[in-house]
């Protein structure tokens, strides 16, 4: 089985996110007796996700959007999408920790099999001027609001449905 994590991550913290999806994932198909290649990419780096089985797609969220490279991989990516099990998380804002609640138009995708919206982490200190004036404006503060162990519980899951899957596929070969 070969599963693609794609992410957009301005100052790496959605990329951590998914290099946690990826150790989690890899733990839970391995217990299930699955072998799986899982390739952690930046969204500019992915040309087609044909030769994958399975994808997961993450962004951080800035200003309520996901970055633009993220929802392109996605606009172009569509009708491969469409064909195979696809879940997507957003990275922020601080306090959403573990939100499942709608606020994405991610939410409404009904090709994917679910949305995830995890807490996201703002270090003042990596960010332009530019950025710390908006950070400024909206009075966000410093903090790491991702939770582990909410990201494992998540990617747990994604692991028993792709091995519920891949033992029903193999089932009606034989």
């Amino acid at each position: 089985m070969r599963i693609l994590i794609a992410t957009a991550s301005r100052h790496g913290s959605t990329r951590d996110i998914a290099q946690w999806i990826s150790q989690s994932l890899n733990e839970t198909l391995t217990r299930s007796g699955i072998a799986a290649v899982i390739d952690v990419r930046d969204v500019d780096e992915v040309e087609s996700i044909a030769e994958y089985d399975a994808v997961i797609i993450g962004s951080a969220v800035y200003m309520g959007r996901w970055l633009k490279g993220a929802r392109n991989l996605v606009t172009r990516e569509q009708a491969e999408l469409e064909t195979r099990p696809v879940w997507l998380f957003s990275s922020g804002p601080i306090g959403a920790s573990g939100s499942s609640s709608p606020t994405s138009s991610w939410d409404e995708a009904s090709w994917a099999v679910e949305h995830r919206t995890f807490g996201g982490k703002l270090d003042l200190s990596t960010l332009s001027a530019r950025e710390r004036v908006v950070v400024r404006l909206i009075r966000a503060r410093d903090g790491d609001d991702r939770s582990h162990a909410d990201v494992d519980a998540w990617t747990r899951g994604i692991g028993a449905q792709l091995a519920a899957s891949t033992s029903t596929s193999t089932s009606t070969l034989t």
